[in-house]
């Protein structure tokens, strides 16, 4: 089976649904973390929260899909206003997904993260937040963060989006297998078509 590029981000819910339901598909996932906002800004594309239409939608397509998956689905209303007002951005976590992929910890951070967003909020806006989510995975918390606070992963954040902005990527989820990409976790089906 081919590889699965996934770009994310965790500001999505539909990269968090999408990604619930990997395990059942048996792919292969090369995770790409970027922060979609960046990438759609250099793509003169639009996040959701900029059109309220698009947003009420999100809000309750989200719900449909989740109880297709049988998946728990709760926005972290402490984070989503901290978002919402500029107090907080995506960066530190996507930092903190590229920490945890070079030192050995992503599968317990990614999905740490993602469940404190949309499925079992959780404090994510305060550093002793962050650090108590991971250490209550079992994670080394303070390496992960210090690694992604520095000016080294700053860059590489900078890179990846970059990089996700010349391949095509215009939002998230996008799944790239080999020269064909897809959008929304609605094509997963598509997907593991194409990468078997």
């Amino acid at each position: 089976m081919a590889t699965v590029q996934f770009y994310f981000d965790y500001v999505s819910p539909y990269s968090y649904l999408a990604q619930t339901q990997f395990a059942g598909l048996g792919l292969d996932v090369d995770y790409r973390p970027i922060t979609a906002i960046d990438v759609m800004a250099v793509v003169n594309n639009q996040p959701s929260p900029k059109c309220p239409a698009k947003l009420n939608y999100a809000l309750r397509d989200t719900t449909r899909w989740a109880e297709r998956y049988g998946v728990p689905l709760a926005l972290n209303l402490d984070w989503w206003r901290a978002f919402e007002s500029g107090a907080l951005t995506m960066r530190p976590f996507a930092r903190g997904a590229l920490a945890a992929l070079q030192l050995g910890y992503f599968p317990g951070y990614h999905k740490a993260i993602f469940e404190a967003i949309w499925a079992q909020p959780r404090d994510v806006g305060s550093e002793r937040g962050r650090h108590s989510l991971l250490e209550d995975a079992r994670l080394p918390a303070a390496e992960i963060w210090r690694l992604a606070e520095t000016p080294e992963f700053d860059a590489l954040l900078d890179e990846a989006n970059k990089a996700a902005a010349k391949a095509g990527v215009f939002g998230v989820p996008i799944f790239v297998v080999g020269q064909e990409m897809f959008f929304g976790n609605d094509r997963l089906d598509f997907v593991k078509e194409y990468a078997a």
